[in-house]
């Protein structure tokens, strides 16, 4: 587990279950929806999360999910505690798009599609791949929610077709790709942030060879992000 002292982890079991009623009712409040996230693919069950991978920064964990077309695919999760960094700072790092490339592994290149008010950006990422994998290419829409009253911010990502690429290439050869931010405020200076993502693409390599290399790439992006939102407190 991630080397926290006895009053932050009673803190932690605490918000927990904070958190886990603050999503519901959040759930319940905001009632937003937006024609531009695509609901598909359906997810019929998920199997129980189980432990990936910790160490002192962040706490990784997987599941299954089962889709309606039945396929199995990989959710990858995250949960980190920042001390000493603020909610609101743990946004503006995420909503900056031109630091993705400083935490995300393999990115190389993102580029700005469109911005459509504070709340709704459209992504292009470029993966840079070693020998003899190719780059990859992804075109993400992410809509940002503030919570009216909690302090909690959640970003929506997903990927999308809607938009043409910067150059000609092949898009979200990733399958359909989401991921879920929260971000949340225990304090003005301790902050909660969660970070879960699937995609629907079939495994290039046999599952016992890959899924451990993603599941390393996965955590070394997130302590790489957790280390980088540090630095700009």
């Amino acid at each position: 587990m991630m080397n926290l002292n006895k009053s932050s982890i009673r803190v932690l079991g605490i918000f927990t279950c904070l958190f886990l009623i603050n999503l519901a009712v959040y759930a319940g409040i905001s009632g937003e929806e937006n024609d531009l996230i695509d609901k598909q693919p359906v997810i019929n069950s998920k199997s129980d999360w189980q432990t990936m991978i910790d160490n002192d920064y962040v706490s990784t964990q997987y599941r299954w999910l089962n889709l309606s077309n039945g396929n199995r695919v990989i959710e990858r999760k995250a949960r980190m505690l920042l001390t000493g960094v603020s909610a609101r700072s743990v946004a503006e790092v995420i909503r900056n798009y031109k630091l993705i490339p400083a935490w995300m592994n393999a990115v190389n290149e993102t580029k700005l599609i469109l911005r459509d008010g504070r709340n709704y950006w459209v992504i292009f990422f470029v993966f840079k791949l070693p020998w003899p994998l190719r780059n990859k290419y992804l075109i993400n829409e992410v809509i940002e929610q503030k919570h009216p009253v909690l302090p909690l911010y959640l970003f929506k990502i997903q990927s999308t077709n809607q938009y043409q690429p910067p150059y000609d290439c092949e898009v979200n050869d990733f399958g359909h790709y989401e991921g879920l931010w929260k971000v949340y405020a225990l304090s003005n200076a301790l902050t909660y942030v969660e970070f879960s993502s699937f995609s629907t693409a079939p495994p290039q390599f046999p599952r016992w060879i890959q899924d451990p290399i993603v599941n390393k790439v996965f955590t070394k992006t997130m302590v790489n992000f957790f280390h980088l939102v540090n630095e700009k407190k």
